[in-house]
């Protein structure tokens, strides 16, 4: 498919942590696909230069649509923001959302065009290691210490004790056996894609969890809408050519096959069993990693998602 002849401003969010590495994906996406795209970073900014381009789209800001422009929302952490994203949709002509789990909800309050875009990867960013990877752990965990998540960890702390495991992330120091394990724990929140990246490739199982729909840690769902989406972590774990034991969210298998490109897990004692399958047999491991790694690379890249949302804009 060639470059389209359109003209985009893209508003970043102006949320200083996670988003603007994202945002940037996105963007590098859009200069891909389309034949101008300018990107700003505030409100006021976004419209003078509205204005002064006449894009044909513009990604966030409803005061432009007084102006004549078309405009859009890509929402990313749906649905844990849902109290306050309810007011705001309806100002969009278009919304897309990373969670199916949420589209009805936002049809029935006026949304005339929403639509599920996945997260996805940025092959730029993540890759896989050289031939001569050196695995410094066998079992890593990146994230914040959501509740489920820690009972999880909580429940194989002696396993994991007994393994080279690496935690990452904030708020760990709440697990009932931090001390048990908090010479394998770092407190930190990671600075960049890259820095993940580079835990993902030099472990030979990564764990990746969701956060549940009723964890209260920075959760504004109070109507519980269920999340059936999957998370980046998911993406950017097969991207790097690494192998995940996830948990399930009910779209996993729409992008990838399970027990051939990833493998999960539905309880401690199902994890503890697979983990020890899957450390004890290095060739399934990487053939399913390079599997999962394949079907990223054809089907889910921000290159693809930007695809897929500009064929649903009527421009």
């Amino acid at each position: 498919m060639g470059i389209l002849n359109k003209n985009i401003l893209f508003v970043q969010s102006g949320i200083p942590f996670y988003y603007p590495s994202l945002e940037m994906s996105i963007y590098n996406a859009l200069k891909k696909a389309v034949q101008t795209v300018t990107i700003v970073s505030t409100s006021k900014e976004a419209i003078k230069t509205a204005i002064k381009t006449k894009p044909d789209f513009n990604h966030v800001i409803p005061l432009l649509k007084d102006y004549g422009f078309k405009t859009g929302l890509w929402l990313t952490d749906d649905p844990y923001y849902s109290d306050l994203t309810q007011h705001i949709v309806s100002q969009y002509d278009y919304v897309f959302t990373q969670n199916s789990g949420i589209i009805d909800f936002y049809k029935k309050i006026g949304c005339n065009h929403v639509f599920y875009i996945p997260l996805a990867s940025d092959p730029s960013i993540y890759k896989p290691a050289h031939n001569n990877v050196s695995y410094l752990y066998d079992i890593t965990f990146l994230g914040t210490a959501f509740e489920n998540r820690l009972s999880f960890i909580d429940s194989i702390a002696d396993y994991l004790k007994q393994k080279n495991t690496c935690i990452v992330g904030y708020g760990w120091e709440k697990l009932r056996h931090y001390e048990l394990l908090k010479d394998k724990i770092k407190l930190k929140i990671l600075g960049t894609y890259e820095e993940s990246l580079q835990y993902y490739t030099s472990t030979k199982i990564n764990i990746n969890m969701h956060r549940t729909t009723q964890d209260q840690t920075l959760n504004c769902n109070s109507l519980q809408i269920e999340a059936h989406s999957i998370n980046n972590r998911t993406f950017e774990i097969a991207n790097s050519c690494a192998f995940q034991l996830t948990d399930v969210r009910s779209n996993l298998m729409k992008h990838y096959t399970l027990g051939s490109e990833i493998e999960t897990f539905h309880s401690s004692t199902e994890f503890i069993t697979k983990a020890e399958y899957y450390l004890a047999h290095e060739k399934e491991r990487l053939q399913i990693a390079t599997n999962a790694y394949k079907r990223t690379l054809r089907e889910h890249t921000y290159n693809h998602r930007i695809r897929q949302l500009l064929d649903h804009i009527n421009i």
